[in-house]
């Protein structure tokens, strides 16, 4: 069964796999060249979805169009409907390259563990490198955490699919674009032990 997180106990839930795609509007993310990070993550939040619900899965988007959505609205929209876990997608910025996933920096076990099982099925898909999973908020904040998992009332974690100033991470986000959502779905399911269907990818 998927469950909630709260202090203290252990709140069992059937709620929708809340998506968070990062960014909208006004506020683009990164620049590279003419791409926006708003628009890749809305890419990926909605191809995520298309294969979980063919997995028979209930999906809840913060945004599936190139709307503005404060940071708490994300947040308060998966707790007021109980999501059962908060996705936040995203692309990272800078000189860097590949894949990381950040989670709490109290490292929650089952928060720790969706984000490994993401990852590992993302390195499968194929990325330029495996950057692991790391907690807080960027380098040297670490009793600082995202406002995503902050917030959140469920497992929650936030994936920076590859760097948006990196011409090869933006070839592999669009060369593997289905299937870094098949490996986020199954990644997600794995977690909470929901049989992934192979024929209905």
């Amino acid at each position: 069964m998927l469950f909630i997180r709260e202090p203290g106990a252990a709140h069992y839930s059937k709620g929708a796999i809340c998506l968070d795609a990062g960014h909208g509007a006004e506020y683009t993310g990164a620049v590279y060249e003419g791409r926006q990070e708003k628009d890749d993550t809305l890419r990926i939040a909605k191809e995520v979805r298309n294969v979980l619900e063919r997995q028979g899965q209930k999906v809840l988007m913060t945004r599936d169009g190139d709307d503005n959505i404060g940071l708490k609205e994300r947040t308060d929209l998966a707790n007021r409907y109980r999501a059962s876990v908060f996705v936040s997608l995203h692309r990272n910025s800078g000189s860097g390259k590949g894949v990381e996933i950040w989670v709490e920096h109290t490292q929650p076990e089952p928060d720790t563990t969706l984000a490994n099982n993401i990852l590992t099925e993302l390195e499968k898909a194929g990325i330029q490198e495996n950057r692991g999973v790391k907690f807080g908020y960027r380098e040297n904040h670490s009793n600082a955490d995202y406002s995503v998992n902050r917030e959140s009332e469920m497992p929650s974690c936030l994936v920076e699919l590859g760097f948006m100033q990196n011409e090869v991470d933006n070839q592999f986000f669009d060369d593997h674009l289905h299937d870094y959502a098949v490996a986020i779905a199954r990644g997600i399911m794995k977690t909470f032990g929901i049989p992934f269907d192979e024929s209905k990818i």
